[in-house]
């Protein structure tokens, strides 16, 4: 992709962002937790994990709301607009390496992406990040930087829990050996466990508690599919913590973690050959299909991975995703895109269009998930 057409698709990923970012400059759903936590770590304990329900990430973004918090403060600045900043970049930088990498088509198509837009722009969630850090994980392990691929993937872990369960997925394509598998390994935890040290020596039932014993929230997934339907039967719609599913999110740990366990065990004995790229989507796939207690910013974890090699799975999945976004945005959380005062629905109709959304993205995660398995012999098309 020539320098100039690169540098257009990411101005026109920074201005589509930055016009989101600027229309919802509102405290309202993880911003207003963001600000709730910040406020919490400049004024009452330097320990996220003290704040009940506020803080169930590893302790890399703490750091980015603490910081926002404090400029707002003494700057005036806004914070919703200050917290969202980071993650804006981290956007710019995957349609940019998207662009050096994959070519002209993949930067483009991450540029516009709505799910990317929805979740980055509007809702403010920073998976974004997380994103970008393993897809440079993914091409330095390819270009044979292990280290740099080990501490990538670390930050990765620092920020998001999630990309710990594809560390396993590097050790199989490591040809290092023990010790070379080991150092990896270490470099890609250690931090991560370090950076936890503090926290576990001043209060370990709090970060037991809200770390290690988040269990997701059923907005998204199969078990937000049946809190969903339960609204329309009955009208009544269930809360979405995880704890009020105890048994589904059981059931759904199980389902996922047996799966995940298959999709290792094929990769490991030779009978699915992918990419170690296509190999992390298959993860991520199994987890949205799987797992059931998914917030809205899963949604995103396909996106950059999937756009590594094109096909019209993506679009469909573009559509039922930000079908999904938008409904259940305008139905329980309708600050993230629009003021107060406005309504571009009925709250009915978002609501079943949230639930359509809902049983579309697994749909056609769940076919994402069959079509790139069917990838194991290299010879479908594209």
């Amino acid at each position: 992709m020539s320098g100039k057409r690169l540098r257009l698709a990411v101005a026109a990923a920074l201005l589509l962002r930055l016009t989101a970012v600027l229309v919802s400059a509102r405290e309202v759903a993880d911003v207003l937790r963001y600000r709730k936590l910040a406020d919490h770590v400049l004024d009452v304990s330097w320990n996220p994990y003290q704040a009940p329900r506020l803080y169930p990430y590893p302790p890399v973004w703490v750091w980015a709301e603490a910081g926002a918090g404090w400029l707002a403060r003494h700057a005036g600045l806004s914070f919703p607009v200050l917290i969202k900043l980071p993650v804006v970049a981290a956007d710019l930088l995957i349609v940019l390496l998207l662009g050096r990498r994959i070519g002209e088509g993949a930067a483009w198509l991450y540029a516009l992406h709505p799910v990317s837009l929805l979740i980055t722009g509007f809702h403010g969630q920073f998976d974004a990040l997380a994103a970008l850090a393993i897809l440079l994980a993914v091409f330095a392990f390819e270009d044979g930087h292990r280290d740099r691929s080990a501490l990538t993937l670390a930050l990765a872990i620092g920020l998001k829990s999630f990309p710990v369960l594809l560390l396993p997925l590097f050790w199989l394509r490591d040809r290092a050996g023990i010790g070379g598998k080991l150092r990896y390994a270490l470099l890609a935890t250690l931090p991560v466990a370090l950076s936890l040290l503090p926290y576990a020596l001043h209060d370990w039932p709090a970060l037991r508690r809200e770390l290690l014993g988040y269990g997701g929230v059923a907005d998204f997934g199969w078990i937000g599919l049946g809190r969903g339907l339960g609204w329309l039967a009955a009208g009544v719609l269930a809360r979405s913590e995880a704890a009020h599913w105890a048994l589904s999110v059981a059931i759904a740990k199980f389902l996922f973690l047996a799966a995940y366990a298959a999709f290792l065990s094929l990769l490991w004995r030779g009978r699915l050959r992918l990419t170690l790229a296509d190999a992390c989507l298959g993860v991520a796939l199994i987890f949205l299909v799987g797992y059931g207690a998914l917030s809205a910013q899963y949604l995103l974890w396909v996106v950059p991975l999937g756009l590594l090699k094109a096909t019209r799975v993506q679009a469909f999945y573009a559509a039922v995703a930000s079908l999904a976004l938008v409904g259940f945005y305008l139905f329980l959380a309708p600050g993230v895109l629009l003021p107060a005062a406005q309504a571009l629905v009925s709250r009915e109709l978002a609501g079943a269009l949230w639930v359509a959304g809902v049983a579309a993205v697994q749909g056609v995660a769940a076919g994402w998930l069959i079509r790139l398995l069917r990838l194991r012999n290299g010879n479908i098309s594209q």
